[in-house]
């Protein structure tokens, strides 16, 4: 009797060891006066109002929960304001949208969707969200009739891009501008030129430069 009690104090000790653990290496990949805007595109009807951007502000960050502040500015222009919390351990919280999930995730890894339950990280893509080559992972999940494909920034966990579909409509909001990390500059790129054509281009120049130096020789020889 007592070696059986001791074998199930053990492995319930082993169970919460584990999912204490499992939360630990979950981290918040954001801080206080970090923000993301998401601009939206749609296809199919769309309503008559609709949002023509979301920002998502951390306010702040205690252990893995994040309090975010998620601003929707309308097409009617009318800005709604919402304040939630979100443990990207867990998946508690009372946001409203899975705006973050834990820093560094990666292909395989379970996340928690906050409304939703456990979601398996499908893969990761390079893109361009708010200015500059990020690394995303990515996961499907459905409410309903709706279907949700989301990536978040892997470094820091943050949403970057999300489709929903319902039937015929889509609508994507996507990362535009961000203070947590800075847009790539665009280098000074030459024009893409054959061999043939840019040999020509060298020649025309020289010519016009020999020209220019005889003439000035010339010039110079009568003063």
């Amino acid at each position: 009797m007592k070696k059986a009690v001791a074998l199930g104090t053990t492995v319930i000790m082993l169970f919460l060891l584990s999912a204490a653990l499992a939360y630990a290496e979950a981290q918040v990949g954001i801080k206080p006066g970090d923000w993301v805007r998401c601009e939206l595109t749609t296809s199919g009807t769309p309503s008559e109002d609709t949002p023509q951007w979301v920002k998502v502000e951390c306010l702040s960050v205690t252990g893995t929960t994040a309090t975010l502040k998620m601003t929707m500015h309308m097409s009617s222009g009318v800005e709604q304001n919402e304040i939630g919390t979100l443990d990207v351990a867990s998946g508690e919280g009372n946001a409203t949208f899975q705006a973050l999930i834990p820093a560094n995730s990666k292909t395989g890894d379970t996340i928690q969707i906050v409304g939703y339950g456990s979601v398996t990280i499908a893969g990761e893509k390079t893109g361009t969200y708010a200015g500059a080559s990020r690394t995303a992972v990515y996961a499907s999940f459905s409410q309903g009739e709706m279907q949700f494909n989301c990536c978040w920034d892997k470094q820091t966990g943050i949403l970057v891009e999300t489709t929903i579909t319902q039937g015929s409509t889509s609508a994507t909001f996507k990362a535009t501008s961000t203070n947590i990390w800075q847009a790539s500059s665009n280098p000074l790129t030459l024009p893409n030129l054959s061999i043939e054509l840019l040999s020509i281009c060298i020649s025309v120049a020289l010519a016009i430069a020999i020209v220019a130096a005889a003439v000035i020789l010339t010039r110079h020889k009568r003063s």
